[in-house]
């Protein structure tokens, strides 16, 4: 484990909080197809108080990032984001939250992004995250009780909602920030078969495709994975992968879901959920529309979720969005 150099002090009375790292093998990625990194690397934000009380015990947020990202993104600095330390040292200095470890996990994969799912193919990433990051990172450093909670960006957000609706009993809060936009709904992905095909054999040739077909090539590998099939790992049906995606989003899971959310979890399980004026589309249809239609769904099924739209677009205002996110799941593990 290594500590880093503490950020420079304005003052003697300036919050500040303590970045560290650490790294393990996961168990529930050993042996994966596609031979992707068993290592893991974790960066966790400590409270300015952690060292000289080594009786507290504090909430813990786990921090997903997005495709084509890494866990290092919430903390590096940028015009939208100056990086969630300086947040929390801000939000907590303040008075505005309480003092929380922030875990930020590592779901990256060769192609682009785990989705935080279980495949045959990449590894389990669904558990790893669940089980294998939870157990390492408690069995470290002293986390409260019933005050977990789970936050996440794009790819991440996505994994955020689905987490949380597959396993209520673990999480406390949920704050999911423009979560991933071909995710939220169905589409009818049957009608843009001939698209996906010559996609999917771009990839398989070695040749440039759509970046977005990373993602759909790592979800197909959960939903309808092949592992004679390499190098994509899915299905060579066409017909088969476009009937699978169609079955497959957020709010798919929350219909399967609600019976259990409602009778054991209703009350007490806070879900937060935004997305920007400026999302684009997906599979053709506005993104914002998407995002509607999964909140109205939850709404529907009697999940309870805050939603929220913002004036922006998906990475414009990342620092903003965490901002929220961290008062939300302040406000819901304090109660």
């Amino acid at each position: 484990m290594t500590r880093d150099l503490p950020l420079k002090h304005n003052s003697e009375k300036t919050y500040q909080g303590v970045v560290e790292r650490f790294s393990f093998k996961a168990a529930s990625l050993v042996g994966n197809v596609a031979n992707e990194d068993v290592s893991r690397h974790i960066i966790v934000y400590l409270p300015q108080t952690y060292a000289d009380n080594p009786q507290r015990e504090y909430p813990i947020v786990y921090m997903l990032h997005g495709m084509d990202s890494d866990q290092r993104s919430w903390f590096a600095s940028a015009p939208n984001n100056p990086g969630i330390e300086h947040i929390m040292n801000r939000l907590v200095g303040s008075g505005e939250i309480e003092e929380m470890i922030i875990v930020a996990v590592d779901g990256t994969t060769s192609i682009l992004g785990s989705w935080y799912l279980n495949s045959p193919i990449s590894g389990n990433f669904f558990d790893y995250l669940t089980q294998d990051v939870i157990e390492e990172t408690e069995s470290r450093y002293r986390a409260k009780k019933g005050k977990r909670a789970i936050c996440g960006h794009s790819m991440g957000g996505f994994g955020a909602l689905n987490a949380i609706m597959m396993r209520p009993d673990l999480y406390q809060a949920c704050a999911a920030l423009s979560p991933g936009g071909m995710m939220m709904r169905d589409h009818r992905y049957q009608e843009h078969a001939g698209f996906f095909s010559h996609q999917f054999d771009l990839f398989a040739k070695g040749e440039e495709c759509e970046w977005f077909i990373h993602a759909y090539l790592t979800v197909l590998r959960v939903i309808a994975p092949d592992s004679d099939n390499p190098p994509t790992y899915i299905t060579r049906d066409i017909n088969e992968a476009m009937l699978a995606l169609e079955q497959f989003n957020l709010s798919a899971t929350a219909r399967d879901k609600a019976p259990l959310l409602n009778t054991q979890r209703k009350e007490t399980l806070p879900i937060y959920t935004e997305i920007g004026t400026d999302e684009g589309e997906s599979v053709r249809e506005p993104i914002i529309d998407n995002f509607r239609k999964m909140v109205s769904t939850f709404n529907e099924l009697d999940i309870p979720v805050t939603s929220h739209i913002f004036e922006g677009g998906h990475v414009d205002k990342v620092g903003e969005q965490t901002v929220r996110g961290l008062r939300f799941i302040d406000a819901a593990l304090r109660k």
